[in-house]
């Protein structure tokens, strides 16, 4: 699927959305931005995009819409590949670390399901850029699986203990701040993707090679991990304002 594709049927929808606010205002909020990205309140079929920000509104909103059809299609199937190697020695500690891990899903598509998007709503914040609100035509509206419950701090329950559903396997994985929102948010919701890798893999291999010499021990691991993840969703996200920390608590399907 050519860049091009996706390019025109952004376009077209960010022309109609132009188009439509000659009669209906795009309002400009500075409100916590986070908070709209709360979409427990609409049906399954709505999704959310983010872009971050850009010099103009026309690119947020392009950003914004291309993020809420990624969305679409990891839901659809999620690939992931992680990959650990560590080296240590009993005098020194840890002498080495490298860790590579990778996301990947099918955007055959993209163009198509962006053409069956339709517009609720549009929001821009200073620091976020543009948060989009869609629907796709393409699927039927159904109830979420899962509302947040808070306790007396105000706190998710999910950060100290995960939902639990018939059908449904939960994550959660956390990202300290980045510069922009988008990025912490995506760090976060990749590090619940993993979350669900670990209790979820299809693939494990795994080598460790321990020496001895002069009373001195030397160990070096490998580990990687493959797994495919379906109907993967971020059910519910929270910012812990102490530690500065995003949280994103996560679904697949069993």
């Amino acid at each position: 699927m050519s860049v091009r594709k996706y390019v025109v049927a952004i376009s077209l929808l960010v022309v109609m959305l132009v188009s439509a606010c000659t009669t209906t205002s795009v309002p400009s909020v500075e409100e916590d931005a986070l908070s709209r990205l709360d979409v427990s309140k609409h049906p399954s079929n709505v999704y959310v995009g983010l872009s971050g920000p850009y010099s103009t509104q026309e690119r947020m909103v392009s950003e914004a819409i291309l993020s809420a059809a990624r969305s679409i299609h990891i839901k659809q199937a999620l690939a992931l590949d992680s990959r650990l190697v560590t080296s240590y020695r009993s005098d020194k500690g840890l002498q080495s670390f490298a860790k590579d891990e990778a996301a990947f899903f099918d955007d055959t598509a993209m163009a198509e399901t962006i053409n069956q998007l339709e517009i609720l709503e549009v929001y821009f914040d200073p620091e976020a850029g543009a948060v989009v609100i869609v629907k796709n035509k393409q699927e039927d509206g159904e109830d979420r699986i899962y509302e947040s419950e808070y306790n007396k701090e105000g706190k998710p329950t999910w950060l100290a203990l995960y939902p639990k559903l018939d059908g449904y396997r939960f994550g959660v994985g956390s990202a300290k701040r980045h510069y922009f929102l988008n990025n912490s948010l995506e760090a976060a919701d990749f590090a619940a993707a993993q979350n669900l890798l670990d209790l979820k893999t299809e693939h494990a291999y795994s080598v460790e090679n321990v020496t001895t010499k002069n009373e001195l021990m030397e160990r070096s691991l490998y580990q990687a991990q493959r797994g495919l993840l379906k109907g993967f969703t971020i059910i519910a996200r929270y910012y812990d304002k102490e530690t500065d920390t995003y949280w994103s608590l996560a679904a697949s399907l069993e």
